[in-house]
């Protein structure tokens, strides 16, 4: 009986080894949320170790791999991948070919600038850079495309490239990434211009339509982090401050 009770417990507690491992993105390169680790050229960062946690949580086996941002969305529907830890946030559009979980961070998004070039503050007229197919890209376009010539770019790196090198005026860059980018030596002629900006209600993590009660159980995991304080501590190993 007691053997029986052992065996129990032990199947209940083991990740779901007989169902096939769920395929998860991320999108890199992307620090402090998704990078190759240089000393062990491991993915790594905060979407990596959420990512890593959700599934420890739901008793789930997951592959994860970095994936462009833009085409995270047209993999699950071509059903290449399961879900996307990305940062992504829930638009109507968004929510025509796929299905999102609660928050699992929020944000606010920022203008950057060389140092000492926009003491102004006044975007109006400005080259203003940010990554293509994301919600910043959309505020723009509906906030600025009168008066400022937006430039879409693949990824965060070449935003941070373009504004360095003077090709753009301006970068739109997620407040997080951008505050990480300005700690470290590349980032050290750059500063914020003007204020943050507020865009959405938080970051979700986004499934394809089908997996519904996978969802749900990811909604779930994502409280219980929080209620036991791992999420915290995946929090302060890649921010200074609180970022839900």
């Amino acid at each position: 009986m007691r053997l029986f009770l052992l065996l129990a417990i032990l199947l209940c507690a083991a990740p779901a080894f007989g169902s096939p491992p769920l395929r998860v993105a991320v999108d890199a390169p992307y620090p402090p949320f998704a990078y190759t680790d240089e000393s062990t050229g491991k993915l790594t960062g905060f979407d990596v170790d959420m990512a890593e946690a959700l599934c420890r949580q739901i008793k789930r086996q997951c592959v994860i791999r970095a994936v462009p941002f833009d085409e995270i969305i047209p993999e699950i529907v071509a059903g290449n991948i399961d879900l996307g830890v990305a940062g992504m946030v829930r638009t109507p559009e968004r929510e025509k070919s796929v299905i999102f979980t609660e928050k699992y961070f929020r944000t606010s998004t920022v203008f950057l600038g060389l140092s000492g070039k926009n003491q102004d503050g006044d975007i109006r007229g400005k080259n203003i850079a940010v990554q293509s197919s994301t919600n910043l890209e959309d505020y723009l376009k509906k906030t600025y495309a009168r008066t400022n010539r937006i430039v879409s770019m693949k990824n965060v790196e070449e935003v941070f490239v373009a504004i360095k090198a003077g090709t753009v005026d301006l970068g739109f860059v997620d407040g997080l990434p951008a505050f990480s980018y300005l700690r470290t030596e590349a980032g050290s002629g750059l500063e914020v211009v003007g204020d943050p900006v507020s865009l959405d209600d938080g970051s979700c993590v986004v499934l394809h339509p089908s997996l519904k009660d996978l969802r749900d159980s990811l909604n779930k995991a994502i409280l219980s982090l929080r209620a036991s304080g791992e999420f915290q501590a995946i929090n302060r190993k890649y921010f200074p401050v609180s970022v839900y």
